[in-house]
């Protein structure tokens, strides 16, 4: 699915579209809560992290995932348990770098040839939505600027799931600066629950100083990309958005490419939207890489390491 996310999802009120879609939402509610139910639970002999949203997309899910695969590997054999769908190859190339991914149509599949290879953690990119798994930790994301949208269940907001399943996730990883009312949310709804903040470092951001950029994305909150790059004084004097996860036409490319050298900017763009380029068609593009900064990364591991969970 190419998500391209309606502005009324991130509006502090609910607008008439929003309105208009809550039979659709309340619909979308039940069959969501019946799947649950009846959803029988498999225990594996490998300890499950799972690494996953409540608001839809856009929330670092994969590079959290990343993170903690490096930050465990010196206490257990870890591999990453991805859902094969055919939209998401840039983020499956992207785990793939530095991690053993297992993918498959069927998580249950992807755990159990995890088990029979000796991996003694796996770490399950995206699957709070997923019953049907035993998870010993589980970790909602989310992001400072975004937050909750406008607390509405989709299609008549961005949230995939109720807010009450809080009570059932460990912890929260907010990116992006410290956000007071977003905090206050996520406890309300579970006053145990351990809240933590990431931010993405560009690496060597020096490098991109010297020139000016046309600026390109198809991620979940593609204004976080603008974000990033402003925060890091890189510059931009014009920019193009796509859906999330969108597959780049070699046409996408060729005119992406015309209009930059007409405005005379280079063009710039995030690493997944690298990774879906076709290798022919990557020559003048620059993307930016990032490494994931946790704020607390010392207590945060204490927290992924307790047996108790």
């Amino acid at each position: 699915m190419y998500l391209k996310k309606p502005l009324f999802w991130d509006k502090p009120n609910l607008t008439l579209c929003a309105y208009l879609l809550l039979p659709i939402t309340l619909l979308y509610y039940l069959i969501f809560n019946i799947k649950k139910v009846f959803s029988k639970r498999k225990i594996f002999p490998t300890k499950i992290i799972c690494v996953g949203n409540i608001y839809l997309g856009g929330t670092g899910k994969t590079p959290l995932s990343d993170k903690i695969s490096k930050l465990l590997k010196k206490y257990y054999k870890v591999a990453i348990i991805k859902k094969n769908y055919k939209e998401q190859k840039d983020e499956i190339l992207f785990l793939q770098k530095n991690n053993k991914v297992f993918l498959s149509q069927s998580r249950y599949l992807a755990i159990s040839e995890a088990v029979k290879k000796k991996y003694n953690c796996v770490v399950l990119d995206d699957g709070l939505q997923d019953f049907s798994i035993k998870k010993n930790i589980s970790i909602a994301c989310f992001t400072s600027q975004q937050g909750i949208g406008n607390g509405q269940i989709i299609p008549s907001g961005p949230l995939r799931n109720s807010l009450l399943n809080l009570k059932k996730i460990d912890i929260a990883v907010i990116n992006g600066n410290q956000n007071k009312s977003l905090e206050k949310i996520l406890q309300k709804y579970n006053k145990n629950i351990s809240i933590f903040y990431t931010r993405y470092i560009i690496n060597e951001p020096k490098k991109f100083y010297k020139k000016k950029y046309f600026a390109f994305s198809g991620i979940g909150n593609n204004i976080n990309f603008l974000n990033l790059l402003k925060k890091n004084n890189i510059q931009y004097s014009d920019y193009k958005f796509f859906p999330d996860h969108y597959p780049y036409s070699l046409n996408d490319i060729a005119l992406l490419k015309n209009i930059a050298k007409q405005k005379k900017l280079n063009l710039i763009t995030t690493e997944k939207d690298f990774l879906r380029i076709n290798n022919a068609q990557r020559k003048n593009i620059d993307f930016v890489q990032v490494n994931l900064f946790i704020e607390k990364e010392s207590m945060f591991l204490r927290k992924l390491l307790n047996e108790n969970n």
